[in-house]
């Protein structure tokens, strides 16, 4: 993808910093969040997302919508030719994805030049409360869950090229990537989604 064009642009859609974040949730049924990382670099989104956590130029973290929640108000692979936002392979219908822009070419034991980073986590965390509320959908295992656990559901988890392991560490470690690491960092995760409820 050509992060230059204006599809993968924070200019391109609307965005703020989280504090001053209004998201446009229109009325219908969504009834799951999927977690991610991007897997490049902090300033390139993509609207295979309907929401992006990126770091601008000047350090700020902004919350940047690309793709509107109705296109996936729907059984998406009933007609899967209309467009719709693809963010968790099999399970798209009724579902946003949510994404922190980072982790390009990292490791589970290497998160390279463009790491997770606890604001961003906590922008992520923000903004799935925040959507989890206005749909209401409880933040429990079974209906916001990282890639990386709906890939263990799924049969794919992994640091494999066809695998996934977004979000099963927030840290690098140097141990052996196992599900645990997944499940554990989800209810980290879901917990701290649900301090923004309080």
């Amino acid at each position: 993808m050509d992060a230059g064009s204006p599809e993968h642009r924070i200019e391109t859609y609307p965005h703020a910093e989280p504090h001053a974040w209004k998201p446009h949730l229109p009325p219908g049924r969504i009834e799951r969040i999927y977690t991610h990382w991007s897997g490049g670099d902090y300033a390139t989104v993509y609207p295979a997302y309907h929401f992006c956590i990126a770091r601008a130029a000047d350090g700020r973290i902004l919350v940047v919508q690309t793709h509107d929640p109705r296109a996936n108000m729907r059984d998406v692979y009933a007609d899967p030719e209309v467009p719709y936002a693809p963010h968790t392979y099999r399970r798209n219908s009724f579902a946003l994805g949510i994404a922190i822009m980072a982790m390009r070419d990292a490791t589970p034991s290497n998160f390279g030049a463009f790491p997770l980073t606890p604001e961003l986590i906590d922008a992520l965390c923000l903004v799935a409360a925040t959507v989890a509320a206005h749909y209401r959908i409880p933040i429990e295992a079974e209906h916001v869950m990282s890639h990386a656990e709906a890939a263990i559901r799924d049969g794919y988890f992994g640091d494999g090229d066809d695998e996934r392991w977004d979000i099963a560490r927030t840290q690098a470690n140097a141990h052996p990537l196992v599900p645990h690491d997944a499940l554990a960092t989800g209810d980290a995760l879901r917990e701290r989604m649900r301090t923004y409820l309080r």
